[in-house]
């Protein structure tokens, strides 16, 4: 940007990611000519809170998981949360799924030294179906991956599948991108996000935000706790809630 070049308000940068809104097959894309040469675990530059509100998601699943299980880990990447999950619980094993090759083969150097506590699968969870020999979860996690949902109805058929993968009383968790209630509330928490991005100084803060705005399609937390309540989950709770993030949970 040029000394006299005028900055762009949050605002404008979300109107002009929303006119080019990627679509599901440009999403996928996306992943699969990022460049990932290898794990390396950035999150704590874009997330605020993030050790805590990861330390806070684990511990959401110590009372199912503190004497083993198994975990699904849906839209797994390079497989920071499927890491975060094995090393904090050694007696469970998980399944890592996600449908970019370029992000499973990233991930396989990092998950190869747990050996068979987990596996990987080409699974896209908004199309496909989940072999019928895997078996019913303790409990399934996701982070930062079920925003890429395109409307309220793909979302809530989501959430009925995910609640059908769990065994009785299992527990769902996930971190993730989340609107505001209304248009004003979304601009104020992105602006608020873009202070944060500023004072960290390790990302491109505008660039960053209109790469998020383009891929997600986030929905409000409202709509997210209505429809899993839809669906048949109960104890529905929101532990943890940041600018554009949340950390939500509910038992099938």
């Amino acid at each position: 940007m040029t000394e006299n070049a005028k900055r762009p308000t949050v605002e404008e940068l979300l109107v002009k990611a929303e006119s080019r809104k990627l679509d599901p097959d440009g999403v996928r894309a996306a992943f699969e000519h990022s460049s990932t040469p290898g794990f390396v675990d950035k999150t704590a530059d874009w997330l605020p809170e993030s050790e805590h509100v990861h330390e806070l998601l684990l511990s959401l699943m110590e009372s199912t998981l503190d004497q083993g299980g198994r975990v699904l880990d849906l839209g797994s990447g390079m497989g920071r949360l499927t890491t975060m999950v094995l090393d904090r619980f050694p007696t469970c094993s998980v399944v890592a799924a996600d449908y970019s090759q370029t992000m499973r083969e990233a991930a396989t150097t990092e998950l190869s030294r747990y050996g068979d506590r987990v596996s990987q699968i080409d699974f896209d969870m908004f199309s496909s179906d989940l072999p019928q020999d895997i078996g019913k979860f303790d409990a399934v996690v996701s982070g930062f991956a079920i925003h890429h949902g395109r409307d309220l109805m793909q979302y809530k058929s989501l959430y009925r599948r995910i609640h059908s993968f769990l065994k009785q009383g299992g527990i769902f968790v996930n971190l993730d991108h989340v609107a505001g209630e209304d248009r004003a509330q979304t601009i104020e928490n992105a602006t608020e996000w873009r202070d944060f991005l500023d004072e960290d100084g390790e990302i491109e803060s505008d660039k960053f935000i209109y790469g998020s705005y383009v891929k997600d399609t986030p929905i409000s937390l409202r709509n997210h706790v209505q429809l899993l309540g839809e669906v048949g989950f109960e104890q529905i709770e929101i532990p943890w809630q940041k600018m554009i993030f949340a950390l939500y949970t509910g038992r099938a």
